[in-house]
């Protein structure tokens, strides 16, 4: 039988996530490419998994030798077991509709990606989270300096001690207030359009915790605990306390959509102040 690797068991995952990982392997055991490593990062890693609210964020590593049309396919048999197993709402639109690429604008959505063991070990953001090459150089260093930070290997080779992290800049803090910053923007812009637009924002805001977060610790943690820290350090935030109040009981916000922009904007500014950072390189 597959069963998840010592380093997952020793963590004690949820169980339900335990259970989605167990299905998740045999299933890309049957249909896909050679299995080389199931790497988890996100809440279900580092603590604060909601089944609620909260997904199943993991990195698919399979054999080079597979071919980007068998990535794909797996990819997609790992987006109908998220359905099956609740962790995604069923649908049926079309992947190149219009929800669908302001889903892939926001980031929304996007919790398993599949890349070769020579991707991840590449340490190149665009490899492993498969971005299009017009998409690459909006990515800032953070995101995958904070997957890295919050990963662990639930099943096979253990490949992240050999995957090099590039060190986070000043730059990639306003590089990251601007991504997340359009990305509001466009939940405003779609929000009469979009029953989902206020969860696109909460989704960046949270993104935002993270980012910033990281750039004060070196490690990631619970939302919550994220929230607490700022709210500490920048006083009392209105948003902030909204934002886990709407994770436990959703309603459509046009008000919080708009809040969001100058919280982000106080979130990055004071992060890029309080900082030391490497030279650009």
């Amino acid at each position: 039988m597959l069963s998840t690797s010592d380093a997952a068991t020793g963590a004690q995952l949820p169980a339900r996530v335990q259970t989605y990982i167990e299905a998740l392997v045999q299933t890309c055991a049957q249909d896909g490419p050679p299995l080389v490593s199931v790497v988890l990062f996100g809440s279900a890693a580092k603590g604060g998994f909601s089944g609620d609210v909260s997904d199943v964020d993991v990195i698919i590593v399979v054999s080079d030798d597979a071919s980007r049309a068998k990535r794909l396919r797996l990819g997609e048999d790992v987006a109908r077991l998220e359905t099956l197993h609740e962790l995604r709402p069923a649908t049926t639109r079309s992947p190149g509709g219009l929800r669908a690429r302001i889903e892939r604008a926001v980031g929304h959505g996007f919790s398993c990606f599949v890349c070769t063991r020579s991707d991840l070990i590449s340490g190149a953001v665009a490899r492993v989270l498969d971005l299009r090459p017009w998409e690459a150089p909006f990515v800032d260093r953070i995101v995958f300096a904070s997957i890295v930070g919050s990963a662990m290997t639930v099943w096979g080779e253990d490949l992240l001690p050999r995957v090099p992290v590039p060190s986070v800049r000043r730059l990639d803090v306003f590089k990251a207030l601007f991504g997340f910053s359009s990305q509001v923007l466009l939940s405003a812009v779609t929000f009469p359009m979009l029953p989902d637009a206020t969860k696109y924002a909460m989704g960046t805001l949270k993104h935002s915790l993270h980012s910033c977060f990281f750039c004060y610790h070196q490690r990631t943690t619970t939302l919550e605990d994220e929230v607490a820290f700022f709210n500490r350090h920048l006083g009392a935030s209105r948003t902030l306390v909204e934002l886990l109040s709407l994770r436990q009981q959703y309603r459509r916000s046009l008000a919080f959509v708009i809040r969001c922009l100058p919280t982000l904007a106080r979130l990055h500014l004071w992060t890029a102040r309080d900082n030391r950072f490497p030279r650009a390189e």
